[in-house]
């Protein structure tokens, strides 16, 4: 490119390149260049699919038209090819006079392209070319000036000389390139209206590698809605005009449903092949096309695909084409993704708050904000759409023009209703379930939004809806999402469940499958208008503002029933039931339950949730894996639940009057949850629990139970006993050899800790607080204190904190290679530190405060006279805190040896009784404050 002597950037400012009808117009004389340069230059710039005009008439006259100036204006880039008989025409010199005037009071750009000529000679008006314009001068006087300011303005700009850029094949390359530039500047402005899309562009374009060898595969997945289509036609209008062929084939679902996948293959080869013919060949072997694919750089987008068939009938394999090439494809399904190997999967996320009020505002105000008298309701219906695009758009136009008596009401009815035209868009995703991933689906969005994946999948492989592969598949369908092991789904999409259920029977809920609406329930539940098409009910009792009165022949009339919960503050009236109700439940919850007899079929039974209510029922509970009867104050004893051979969970949080468990839990050998928080009077629990599986035990609050049992498990991580009675941790504890934490906070009776807690090679960390008759922490055994056995621990956190009787700590936990924090505080009997504390190498904080120490750091006791010299030895050391020493008098020199000191407070007394504080950090550079600063000079 050739740069004349001043360069001006392009504006667009002023330009809408939106309403542009063309992106480039060429101006040039057709008699020097039409059937030369000029015409390879708008073949090439056509083939990038440029909108170009040509004036293709061969014959002029002396006055322009008015199309052709029409023309001009509706272009977004003017080249103008100025060659040695250019300003000769009168034609093409006013041409230029409109493209000027254009540039200049609307931003057009202009690229001029300087053929056979000298800039120079161009610039001045000199030379032959000087000689053609002032042939015109006698005829034209009075457009001569403007002619001239015109030609020295044009050729002023940046453009191209033919005579620095050759051959010709690479001065148009570079002319196409230029324009393609230029083109993707107005990119910004052209998308103005698509509210969000930006930022998603240039994630993607990330993605993509653009500019980068090979072929690109990209996946562009979310819910119906979300702005899939939009996101890729607005990536493929930025980026087609840099590829040899590009086509976006429109809704691939439809056009298979309709019987239209053979004409859209028949466009998609006839855009990218550049042959007509291929249109006459419905059935043309892709195979023959495949080396007509291998040298031709592409850009495809296959919108909306369900099946990878789809795309092998279409293009036949997708690594068919020239290293370069780009594929996108948009879908519901990320299985699809996978089964197409794509490279990268970009997830549609929702729009941000200002971007989904924005959005909204436009289509019901025609303005980025909306009117302040309907801001509230504004933010009503923004909040309702969850940031998904349609439902923004599709309620904005619905809600546009209207009253506000009109809106209130509109929002009240989507509370029950949902929008059609939003329910037909994300129905399409629950059509293409198979029976069980509906019934999966239709339970998730009616009452299991927010509930533990473990628990749902309990639950539904107890309804033989084979949850594993089934909730997958909803998760690649964009269905349902999984975080931290919760299942969650869009609000829309569950409106859009719980519509499907409610058009079941619109007018008699007892003959829907599933209930979940309060005065659904409460009708059928009073009216004891149940029928066997009930298969769930889910109640929020403290939405109900009056007692339910049930009849005790109500469930018997709904054989069908595997789900009920009745939760929140109980409003249901009986004691009994007649007939045989719960024949065929799984899950069966009742807060409170007021029923005497439950009168279930238990062998069905999955989950048993009961908070508040007393269990004596004995029955086969061979299916049963999960029992609650958390805050059941009257509960006194366990009852037998030997039958209950696969039980996992067992709750009994809050039960304060539970003396005793049964002794049969000794033997749930697949028990993986135990919950006995708050058992105040719990005395015994069985010797030993042979439960390998148990993941969690919760002891905390048992201030009765003296002894702890005796437990094998392989999967016991952590450990907490905050407030229970026991008297010890016997050695039985090594037995949880997978054990990661202890905590005994509060457990005033504990007297002994079994030294075989050392012999716990996983155990990290070891707290224990207020434990007040707690005299002695043990010693390490002597079986791991070879070096090769100390290495092996991995504890790292000890702490013991206002452990009154805790009077001596012994030396030989200064072993541990992998201790890095130690805290001993408000201990005010323990007297001393062990020497070796300084052995211990990986220790990064210390801090000692409230003991009665007389050999160690003054400010890790009350008495402290001096600090180990040992302690130097550390290479780790970062924080100290010692604090409440009076004694403190003297630091040792070598505790500038401490490499890795960053911070150490010490507090004490000097011999004048005069209070005395040190404070060291070397964060930027060391800094010292002290009131007598010759108690320590070591450290530099």
């Amino acid at each position: 490119m050739t740069l004349s002597s001043s360069s001006h950037p392009h504006s667009l400012s002023l330009m809408d390149p939106r309403k542009n009808k063309y992106d480039v117009f060429l101006s040039f004389r057709g008699e020097d260049t039409r059937g030369n340069f000029t015409s390879h230059l708008f073949s090439a710039l056509s083939k990038k699919h440029i909108e170009t005009f040509i004036d293709d008439q061969l014959i002029r006259g002396d006055e322009i038209s008015q199309s052709l100036l029409d023309a001009i204006e509706a272009s977004t880039i003017s080249v103008i090819i100025f060659s040695e008989g250019y300003a000769s025409s009168k034609w093409c010199l006013d041409e230029l006079l409109k493209i000027i005037d254009c540039k200049n009071n609307s931003g057009q750009m202009v690229i001029p392209v300087f053929y056979r000529v000298d800039p120079s000679h161009v610039r001045k008006q000199i030379g032959s070319f000087g000689d053609s314009i002032s042939n015109l001068e006698e005829r034209f006087p009075e457009k001569m000036q403007r002619w001239r300011n015109a030609l020295t303005e044009a050729a002023n700009l940046s453009g191209f000389d033919s005579h620095v850029t050759r051959p010709e094949s690479k001065l148009i390359e570079e002319i196409v390139g230029e324009v393609l530039k230029r083109l993707d500047d107005t990119f910004q402005s052209d998308n103005k209206d698509l509210v969000g899309v930006e930022c998603r562009i240039k994630e993607i374009e990330l993605l993509l590698r653009t500019g980068s060898a090979g072929v690109c595969k990209l996946g562009i997945w979310g819910i119906g809605g979300i702005g899939k289509t939009t996101i890729a036609g607005a990536i493929f209008t930025k980026m087609s005009k840099h590829f040899e062929g590009s086509y976006f084939a429109h809704n691939v679902r439809e056009a298979q449903e309709t019987g239209g996948l053979a004409h859209l293959r028949q466009q998609l080869l006839s855009t990218l092949l550049d042959d007509r013919n291929v249109k006459n060949f419905p059935y043309i072997i892709l195979n023959f096309q495949s080396k007509r694919f291998s040298c031709k750089k592409v850009l495809i987008v296959f919108d909306d695909v369900t099946h990878l068939k789809q795309i092998e009938f279409l293009i036949g394999r997708l690594d068919w084409f020239a290293s370069g090439s780009r594929i996108i494809i948009t879908t519901r399904d990320k299985q699809v993704l996978s089964n197409c190997r794509v490279d990268q999967i970009y997830d549609v996320k929702e729009l941000v708050d200002v971007d989904a009020l924005k959005l909204f505002s436009r289509c019901a105000f025609g303005e980025d904000d909306p009117t302040a008298s309907y801001t509230k309701l504004t933010h009503e219906a923004v909040k309702y759409a969850k940031g998904v695009p349609l439902a923004l758009k599709v309620l904005g136009s619905f809600l546009s023009g209207r009253r506000k008596e009109e809106w209130k009401s509109a929002m009240r009815k989507l509370e029950i209703v949902p929008h059609m035209e939003i329910q037909e868009v994300l129905k399409i995703s629950y059509d293409g379930l198979d029976g069980h991933e509906q019934d999966i689906f239709l339970d998730i969005a009616c009452f299991l939004v927010g509930e533990d994946r473990d628990q749902v999948i309990r639950f539904l492989d107890s309804c033989g809806f084979f949850p594993e592969i089934g909730l997958r598949v909803l998760v690649d369908k964009s269905l349902i999402t999984i975080d931290y092991n919760t299942i969650k789904m869009h609000d829309l999409l569950r409106d859009m469940g719980r519509e499907i259920v409610r058009k079941e029977s619109i007018n008699h809920p007892g003959e829907r499958s599933r209930l979940w609406h309060h005065k659904d329930i409460y009708e059928v539940l009073t009216r004891n208008t149940g029928t066997k098409a009930i298969k769930a009910i889910s109640l929020d009792m403290s939405n109900v503002s009056k007692e339910i009165h049930i009849n005790p022949y109500t469930f018997s009339m709904m054989p069908e029933l595997r789900f009920l919960k009745f939760y929140g503050q109980n409003k249901c009236m009986i004691t009994h039931f007649e007939g045989a109700p719960f024949t065929d439940v799984r899950y069966f919850e009742w807060h409170k339950s007021p029923l005497k007899s439950l009168n279930i079929r238990a062998e069905n039974l999955v989950s048993l949730i009961l908070p508040g209510r007393l269990w004596d029922d004995v029955q086969n509970l061979v299916n049963l894996k999960e029992i609650d009867l958390s805050d059941s104050k009257q509960l006194t004893k366990l009852p037998d639940l030997s039958l209950a051979r696969n039980l996992e969970s067992l709750d009994l949080w809050g039960c304060s009057s539970l003396m005793e468990t049964h002794s049969s839990i000794q033997y749930l050998n697949k028990l993986a949850f135990l919950y006995l928080v708050s058992c105040e009077s719990l005395r015994s629990l069985p010797h030993t629990i042979r439960s390998e599986s148990l993941f969690e035990l919760r002891l905390s609050g048992c201030t009765s139970l003296k002894r702890f049992p005796k437990i094998s498990s392989c999967f016991l991580k952590d450990l907490d006993l905050e407030s229970c009675g026991i008297e010890e941790l016997p050695s039985s504890i090594e037995c949880l050899y997978n054990l990661r934490s202890i905590d005994l906070l509060n457990c005033t009776r504990l007297e002994y800790i079994a030294s075989s807690i050392f012999t716990l090679k996983s155990l990290e960390s070891i707290r224990i607080s207020k434990c007040s008759n707690l005299r002695k922490f043990p010693e390490i055994p002597s079986c791991i204190i070879d070096e090769a056995g100390i290495k092996r621990q991995a504890l790292s956190k000890l702490e013991l904190n206002n452990c009154s009787r805790l009077e001596s700590f012994p030396s030989s936990l200064c072993m541990f290679e992998s201790l890095a924090s130690l805290k001993i505080i408000d201990c005010p009997r323990l007297d001393g530190l062990p020497d070796e504390l300084g052995n211990l190498k990986a220790l990064e904080e210390l801090t000692v405060e409230g003991t009665a120490m007389r050999e160690v750091p003054e400010s890790l006791g009350q008495l402290l006279e001096s600090l180990p010299s040992s302690l130097y030895k550390s290479k780790c050391l970062q924080d100290s805190y010692l604090d409440d020493c009076p004694n403190l008098h003297r630091l040792p020199d070598e505790l500038g040896s401490l490499e890795a000191l960053k911070r150490l407070y010490a507090e004490g007394k000097c011999s004048d009784r005069s209070t005395l504080v040190y404070y060291i950090s070397r964060d930027a550079e060391l800094m010292r404050n002290w009131v007598h600063h010759s108690l320590f000079d070591g450290l530099t």
